[in-house]
């Protein structure tokens, strides 16, 4: 049997698990399961720590030679595929937690006759619902809310605990320490009728009972967002699978069996669900796991692979060798289109404004110099040029230059020199600057002296 890993990241916590390579039983899925607790330190980079560290390590059935990653949505997709990338590891395959937990439950027999089932994902950090088409694999609908989540959960004891010790603790160290027990008591109870646990901030003490009065709202609130998410599937939904953390409280099933009407089953370790279905599905994806093999739509950068199949164009920018080369190519392009355009203009005046063979161009068209032509010939309105006093327009030629005249030149008005600027008014120093009127003087007079 092929060694094989599967992860699962939470807010809180790292799930991963194995499949046993010797089961007692031949007819069940046993795994071997561990959990990291991701509460200080950011759960992607922690994620593919410990996978690094796993596929060091060779297990009871040799290395491991696949791993599968569940993902909860694009955003965390790309997150861990940046906190693998920095690991240098390569050698897994991403696949969705609502498909991750459909193969599991799929190998697993849980499924049953079941067509079209509602995944009820509780975690640390939020409430994912989701329909599945068994058939196809499909999600039909999905519908997350941050509204009902585990750390509300602990928040909420934390404030009790509190409040019953008149205790207000003003560091955050020690209230995210304090909320951290809240959170390990909160586990305790799924299986426990009352949990004390002493610590340096103060004993938290608490029933069962109790919990399920702080709970029992939210869990509620959570039942209406599950009826109106089956409401809008498209197909009929036959059964409610509860997984993550929070299935484990047993007031969640309890609600939800009463509000919904349907099968509402939760699986054993009902947490790790994502993570076993994850190993189900990984297959090895290079041979070497430093080297990722290419595949397509994966842009490669010149000092190793860049990124993965699927992962967005921000991870896998451009090379920056290749700028040069495109302003080069622009470069020339603009030299093509220029030399296009002179080309095209000098077409256009030879088309539009030349004149016939009988007309000389080297003489400009305007001049104060008529040209003789033939009294019996009409005269036309083109200007007139610089031609030789003997030389004549006959008719024919005049006819073949009618449509030339349909364009007429505007007429030539030579440059006006400009006039002189005024001098500046004369500045006396020491006085307000007063701008003195402009003086003209008329011209001398002109003095004819007799001839003699």
């Amino acid at each position: 049997m092929t060694e094989v890993l599967g992860v699962s990241v939470g807010a809180s916590a790292v799930r991963m698990a194995r499949p046993d390579a010797r089961p007692q039983d031949p007819g069940r899925l046993d795994f071997h399961h561990d959990t990291v607790d991701a509460y200080w330190d950011r759960a992607e980079e922690l994620a593919a720590e410990s996978i690094g560290v796993v596929l060091s390590q060779p297990g009871d059935g040799g290395p491991v030679q696949a791993t599968g990653v569940a993902y909860r949505d694009q955003q965390q997709f790309g997150e861990i595929q940046q906190a693998m990338a920095s690991q240098r590891l390569y050698n897994y395959r991403l696949v969705p937690e609502a498909r991750a937990a459909l193969q599991y439950l799929e190998a697993s027999g849980e499924l049953g006759h079941f067509g079209t089932i509602a995944l009820y994902d509780l975690g640390s950090s939020g409430l994912t619902i989701s329909v599945i088409d068994r058939g196809t694999g499909q999600v039909l609908l999905a519908e997350r809310t941050i509204d009902i989540s585990g750390d509300d959960f602990d928040r909420l004891i934390s404030d009790n605990q509190l409040a019953k010790q008149g205790v207000d603790i003003a560091d955050n160290q020690e209230l995210s320490e304090f909320t951290a027990r809240c959170r390990v008591a909160k586990e305790q109870l799924s299986t426990s009728g009352a949990v004390c646990l002493p610590g340096d901030g103060g004993v938290i003490l608490i029933s069962r009972e109790a919990f399920e009065s702080l709970v029992t709202v939210p869990i509620e609130y959570s039942a209406r967002l599950v009826r109106d998410v089956i409401g809008r599937s498209p197909k009929h939904v036959d059964a409610l699978f509860l997984i993550g953390g929070g299935a484990r409280i047993p007031l969640v099933e309890s609600i939800l069996s009463a509000w919904i009407g349907l099968p509402v089953v939760t699986p054993a370790n009902p947490e790790s669900v994502a993570a076993r279905g994850a190993a189900l599905l990984a297959t090895p994806v290079a041979d070497a796991p430093r080297q990722p093999t290419p595949q397509p739509g994966v842009r490669q950068s010149p000092s190793g692979p860049a990124s993965l199949t699927g992962a967005p164009d921000w991870l896998s920018p451009e090379p920056v060798a290749d700028k040069p080369a495109d302003s080069k190519r622009k470069v020339r392009g603009a030299v093509l289109v220029a030399g296009g355009l002179v080309a095209v203009a000098a077409l256009g005046l030879s088309l539009g404004y030349g004149g016939s063979s009988t007309e000389p161009t080297s003489a400009p068209a305007e001049t104060s110099t008529p040209a003789t032509a033939d009294p019996t010939t009409p005269r036309t309105s083109a200007p007139t040029t610089t031609a030789p006093p003997t030389t004549t327009v006959p008719p024919t030629t005049e006819a073949a230059q009618a449509p030339a005249r349909t364009y007429s030149e505007p007429e030539y008005v030579p440059p006006v020199a400009p006039a002189p600027a005024p001098a500046p008014p004369p500045l006396i120093p020491g006085l307000p600057q007063i701008q003195l009127p402009q003086i003209q003087l008329p011209p001398p007079p002109v003095i004819e002296l007799p001839r003699f």
